[in-house]
This record gives C-alpha cells, sequence and structure tokens, in this order.
C-alpha cells in the first residue's frame, strides 16, 4: 500500500502532463486535448472516460448513484447536486464523484467538476487504490474549446473558488514499520489563481488562503470509515501551482507545482497542473471562470511522502460579485481571433 502515494496517475478525462513554456509547446504536440466527456439533458448526468486501452466507461444518474445530496452551487444563478456513482462491469468497476451545478431555466448551462477512480478488473466489496486510475473531471460546454474563447489582451484578473480530490501520506522511517500508518484521504481547499492577459499568463495556489482540510465526503465505499481522531495530515499544506503559458484556445498546462509546509521540510515536489479558461465573458470582458486539474507528489526530509490529485473551479472576482455573464464565444478554432 505504501506505493499508492506514488501511483496518483492525473487524466483530466483526456489526457495531461505539463510544459514549461511557449518555446517547447508545438501545435501538434500539446499533451492536454480538451474533449467533451459529459451529458445532461436536464434530468439525467452521463460522465464517460477513454481508458487505457481505448474503451470507453461510462455512469449515469439513471442507473448508477448510490449517494446523492443537494449542495450549494459554484455558480450564480444555478442548482447544484452531487452524485456518488459506482458501475461494477466486467471489465471492472468505475467509481466517480461529480458535483453537477446547472441553470435550471437553460440546462445546457451546466458544469461537472469531481473526479474518477477506475478499478480494472476489480469487484466489490474487494476494491484496491494501489491498481487503480485516477481522473479528473472538468466539463460543461463552456470548457469547450472547439469554440475559441474571445479572451482578452490587456489587464488582469482573479479567481478564487474549489479544489479537491484525494490525499495519501506515509509517516518517514521502515516501510513495514510505517504501513499501518498510512492515510488515505479526500481533500478540500481553496484555490487563488490570477491571470495576465497581457503575458498570457496564469498562476495560482490551492491552500494559500484557508487551510487544507481532509474530509470523508464521497470514496468511503473504498477508504472506509473516517479518520476519527487520526490528525488532519493534509492540514497547512499549500500546493504552489507555477506560472503556465495561456494558449489562444484557453488551455493551459505546466510541469511544476511545488509543496509547501510552515513546519516541514519539503525536499522534492514533481507535479504538474492544466485546465481551460470559460468561452463566456464576466462583465469586465474576462473569462468567467477557470477549471482544471493538479496533481503533485512530495518527499520530506524525514522519508515521509505524500501526494495530492483532484480537480478545482474557480469564478472571476466580477462574476462572482455581479452574478452576470455573457454568452459563449460563436468563433470556431481555426477560424481566426486572438
Amino acid at each position: 500500500m505504501r506505493s499508492v502515494s506514488v501511483l496518483l496517475i492525473a487524466l483530466l478525462a483526456l489526457t495531461a502532463v505539463g510544459c514549461a513554456d511557449r518555446s517547447d509547446e508545438p501545435p501538434d504536440d500539446r499533451i492536454i486535448n480538451l474533449e467533451r466527456n459529459s451529458e445532461f439533458d436536464g434530468a439525467t448526468l452521463r460522465i464517460f472516460v477513454t481508458l487505457e486501452d481505448g474503451a470507453e466507461a461510462s455512469v449515469n444518474s439513471d442507473d448508477d448513484v448510490i449517494g446523492s445530496t443537494e449542495e450549494a452551487t459554484p455558480l450564480p444563478g444555478h442548482r447544484a447536486r452531487a452524485f456518488a456513482f459506482l458501475r461494477d462491469r466486467e471489465a471492472g468497476t468505475s467509481l466517480a464523484y461529480g458535483l453537477l451545478s446547472w441553470d435550471p431555466v437553460n440546462p445546457e448551462d451546466y458544469l461537472v467538476f469531481g473526479w474518477w477512480a477506475e478499478f480494472p478488473g476489480q469487484h466489490p466489496p474487494v476494491l484496491s487504490l494501489a491498481d487503480s486510475l485516477q481522473y479528473a473531471i472538468v466539463d460543461g460546454p463552456e470548457l469547450d474549446h472547439g469554440l475559441q474563447p474571445d479572451l482578452p489582451v490587456e489587464g488582469t484578473a482573479s479567481y478564487v473558488g474549489q479544489a479537491g480530490g484525494l490525499y495519501s501520506y506515509v509517516p518517514g522511517g521502515d516501510p513495514g514499520d510505517n504501513a499501518e500508518n498510512l492515510v488515505i484521504e479526500e481533500y478540500e481547499g481553496m484555490l487563488t489563481l490570477t491571470a495576465d492577459f497581457r503575458d498570457r499568463t496564469v498562476r495560482g495556489c490551492i491552500g494559500c488562503e484557508g487551510d487544507l482540510v481532509t474530509r470523508r465526503a464521497h470514496f468511503g465505499v473504498i477508504l472506509g470509515p473516517g479518520l476519527g481522531d487520526a490528525p488532519d495530515a493534509a492540514g497547512d499544506y499549500e500546493l504552489h501551482l507555477a506560472t503556465s503559458i495561456i494558449r489562444e484556445d484557453g488551455t493551459f498546462e505546466r510541469e511544476r507545482v511545488t509543496v509547501e509546509h510552515p513546519t516541514r521540510v519539503v525536499t522534492r515536489s514533481e507535479g504538474f497542473w492544466g485546465g481551460a479558461f470559460s468561452n463566456r465573458p464576466d462583465t469586465d470582458g474576462n473569462p468567467r471562470l477557470v477549471a482544471g486539474f493538479s496533481n503533485v507528489s512530495y518527499t520530506e526530509s524525514d522519508g515521509s511522502e505524500g501526494a495530492f490529485f483532484g480537480s478545482f473551479l474557480g469564478l472571476s472576482a466580477a462574476f462572482g460579485e455581479t452574478r452576470e455573464s455573457g454568452p459563449p464565444s460563436s468563433g470556431e478554432i481555426g477560424s481566426g481571433g486572438n
């Protein structure tokens, strides 16, 4: 089980690794290619991912829900509901969490935010994270970058929102002596991002404002009961998301995430992050939201190892304040624009 901390794999329901700057970013060599992986008709939500063998796995809110609760929506004017999905198939088991936020008047205006764990060849009640794949889920029509977003050419914009996913931690020392101390939990924290549209860059942090916290929320079916009185191992960590170039289609990615802690010495951080800006503007003309994923593993000076894997969603300051936004961009990729 110790290997879990370095086996968390992020795939934003597509494929994701990072790049350092514009110079090593050939148009045909990008690693993140946003594709739709959800459908919502106002009543039924379906989420689907393409697995490593090319097969499609899917879950839907009619047949595969094992838990559902009404939630506070991150989007003004929307309603929201959280779903936990479990689907047992011959090829294996799919376990997913999705927060669906939608406009009840116009259900085509929706967003899905969450994550997915795929267990090839495994079936309940025995599911091992060590032999699974994890996918970040961030999807919706306004993140469909078949439409060219109308990005500003000047100014900056701040984005604030939520981040969450899976967290693992193994204390330092001999693995045989510490296996029983392995922590596998869900984490939540505040996202803060700053976009500079003149420089076409974005950078941010998860946990720099507020604290990262561990909370057994959605994956109890495989993680077991909560930690109870155990220490909140995720507390006080900060995930610094290094400056990334914003492409003309509104996507970005960077192979650098740094873990920091006020009292622990982090000697190694390896990770990547990426995402996309909305093709709908706020009242200031900036994208009204940004969504994506982050994945980082780290080592501390005493040999302890940890990892954070998950997705994030942030709203622009203007959208959060005015609750108003413009229509989606109508320009198709390759038809001109910025």
